[in-house]
């Protein structure tokens, strides 16, 4: 194998640089062991297109998933830069690319992650990273741009990267994301001589001072129409305003008159005209004819007390 086809990696070589607890569950896990058949770059690869639907780390519980379990025997294979610009330009799945930058965010060296991703981050292609009843797709664009901020990968720990790199990172992908911004105007400048640029500089402003001169005598009453017309639209604003308080102030009293005057619907009678005045008039008359009544039964009553204080009186 050539020194320049090698990938340069870091980090630990036997687990992959991979969280201790998923290390643990792909070397334990029977699909993993059923890996050992496949002895090349071109059958993990079909592997990979045949049995990967989603690019979690665990299945049910601690289960290592299928797609970990592969991307780990790519790293027993030991994949050249060959085979790894493979993995991410691949046309038949975008589970295999999004594998492929896996494997380089997992044991590429820090250094050299830019040069890998940078192509990539604004790749439309939509991959599916999470299963179920509610399956998750997000483009690789957008997933190269995680692995490369993020700290972790749908709930396991990713590699850190130095914190220099980090930030360079960051600003990398900022500025190659934010909109172009247009270019400023800049006044052209003309080297000229000293004493014809004075002469143009005094030549326009003698032109500037005719200008305002003739338009001052041209309009003697610019300014008091100005005036006068800020006075007229005050006051139409002012009327308009008035006229606005007039009108809700009439509309609130007939709203107030109407509740007023307005009887309940169990009382209400079709063959009458309730209007403002009939109702006023029924409602006097009530009032008159309970007041008469009262009066009649209060008079009774007082003959009645006067005719038994009478009969009970000795006769004279």
């Amino acid at each position: 194998m050539k020194q320049s086809n090698k990938l340069e990696t870091w980090g630990n070589e036997a687990t992959m640089n991979l969280n201790n607890i998923l290390y643990q569950n792909i070397q334990a896990s029977p699909y993993f062991k059923q890996l050992y058949e496949l002895k090349t770059y071109h059958e993990v690869i079909d592997e990979i297109y045949n049995h990967v639907e989603s690019l979690e780390p665990f299945l049910k519980g601690t289960t290592a998933s299928t797609a970990f379990c592969l991307l780990y025997k790519l790293w027993t294979l030991r994949l050249t830069v060959k085979q790894v610009t493979g993995l991410i330009e691949h046309t038949d799945s975008p589970h295999i690319r999004a594998l492929g930058f896996l494997y380089l965010r997992y044991v590429c060296k820090p250094a050299s992650l830019w040069e890998w991703f940078e192509g990539y981050l604004e790749d439309e292609e939509q991959v599916q990273i999470q299963g179920g009843p509610r399956p998750v797709s997000i483009t690789i664009g957008k997933m190269c741009r995680q692995l490369l901020t993020e700290q972790k990968w749908l709930g396991t720990i990713l590699p850190r990267i130095p914190v220099p790199i980090a930030r360079d990172i960051e600003q990398k992908i900022k500025e190659r994301l934010q909109p172009p911004s247009l270019p400023r105007r800049e006044s052209p400048s003309y080297d000229l001589d000293p004493r014809v640029s004075l002469e143009r500089s005094m030549r326009r402003n003698d032109e500037g001072r005719e200008y305002r001169t003739r338009t001052r005598s041209r309009s003697p009453d610019r300014g008091s129409s100005r005036t006068s017309r800020y006075h007229d639209h005050d006051y139409d604003r002012r009327r308009d305003r008035d006229r606005m308080r007039d009108y809700e102030r009439e509309h609130r009293r007939s709203e107030s008159r109407s509740r007023r005057y307005r009887t309940p619907s169990r009382e209400r009678r079709p063959e009458r005209d309730y209007d403002r005045r009939g109702s006023y008039d029924d409602k006097r008359l009530e009032n008159y004819d309970r007041k008469r009544r009262y009066e009649d039964d209060r008079k009774y009553e007082d003959d009645r007390i006067y005719d038994r204080r009478r009969s009970r009186s000795p006769r004279s």
